[in-house]
């Protein structure tokens, strides 16, 4: 046999093996992130539309053949309410998680549509599916309010946190809104998922890199080529006025692939906040007490984990930085 069929033998051994090293991690990888769904916190407190004396009505909006968890938040007639806020939550308890800033938006006397991506909370799905499934969510709440009589007319502002961030910057270029508000949201959805790996140290830092490329074909096959939708490509497309907000200190979301430093424009106005971390829209005692919350807890017994929950101070965790949320209104109610 000569020489160069044993050079095609081994490379291909190694064409294998190199296959086997790389694809296999990039599957677990993406199922570890997306194969399960996103469900409240068993021993967590979730706020509700009561809480805040708003107005609550189902809204129809279908994704992958089901009903998705929508629902429109009001405190005066909705046909009274000046604008439209599509809320997107970030991985987690869906809008659960946010009913403090969901009843801030209706107070300021806007219709607030908040949805649960598929997998989340109160829709239906086995898994969250990837990241760009946030963004369909933000699309079908698009389609669900131009379906409904009262708000179709009314402008549209998209606002979202984290993934919530991402999913609607994804989103505005398939949707015709008059704004979006974008926080602590990141650009490349396989970029964020391989920074998150090698931030775990060890074999995620080794794995990090060369499991990237697999998990943008993944997206691809998941859901087409809008699967590695880019959040600057698609601001730049749609040419919406966009406020980013970001927190220096954010450790969830690394500066160089925040929507912060990617998005860029004459439409755009970025807001960089030194002194906050995921959660910039909080003050930093409550993100202080966000950390507290979901710290490495060593408790004794089941008693003593329930009474720390039972008493801990639960709307501490969600006050909301005033100077933040005005910036915010400012900007829904001037577009």
């Amino acid at each position: 046999m000569e020489w160069y069929f044993y050079l095609i033998i081994v490379v291909a051994v190694v064409a294998v093996f190199a296959l086997i090293f790389t694809l296999g991690p990039a599957v677990l990888i993406y199922k570890t992130a997306f194969g399960h769904r996103q469900d409240k916190n068993p021993q967590f407190k979730y706020f509700a539309p009561e809480d805040f004396n708003l107005s609550v009505e189902h809204m129809h909006v279908r994704l992958y053949g089901v009903e998705l968890a929508a629902n429109l938040y009001t405190t005066k007639p909705v046909e009274d309410c000046g604008k439209v806020v599509i809320f997107q939550h970030g991985f987690g308890a869906g809008s659960s998680s946010y009913m403090t800033e969901i009843a801030h938006f209706a107070r300021r006397g806007f219709a607030v549509v908040a949805v649960d991506a598929y997998g989340c909370n109160n829709s239906a799905g086995k898994s969250v599916k990837g990241f760009y499934a946030g963004a369909e969510a933000v699309i079908a709440a698009y389609i669900g309010v131009n379906l409904d009589e009262r708000l179709k007319n009314k402008p549209v502002v998209l606002v979202g946190h984290s993934w919530g961030a991402y999913s609607v910057l994804a989103a505005c270029a398939s949707v015709k809104v008059d704004g979006v508000v974008a926080l602590s949201g990141f650009n490349a959805p396989a970029k964020c998922l391989c920074d998150t790996v090698k931030s775990m140290g060890g074999l995620g830092k080794l794995f990090a890199p060369l499991v990237y490329g697999w998990i943008k074909l993944i997206n691809f096959l998941r859901f087409g080529a809008k699967g590695n939708t880019k959040a600057a490509k698609a601001v730049k497309k749609s040419g919406v006025k966009t406020l980013i907000i970001h927190g220096e200190k954010d450790g969830a979301v690394g500066f160089k692939n925040s929507a912060a430093n990617t998005v860029k424009g004459e439409n755009v106005t970025t807001v960089l906040l030194p002194d906050k971390r995921h959660n910039p829209y909080n003050t930093v005692a409550a993100e202080d007490k966000l950390a507290e919350l979901t710290g490495t807890h060593k408790f004794e017994s089941e008693e003593e984990a329930q009474e720390y929950f039972k008493n801990f101070d639960w709307a501490a965790v969600t006050e909301e930085d005033e100077e933040v949320m005005s910036k915010i209104d400012s900007f829904i109610e001037n577009v």
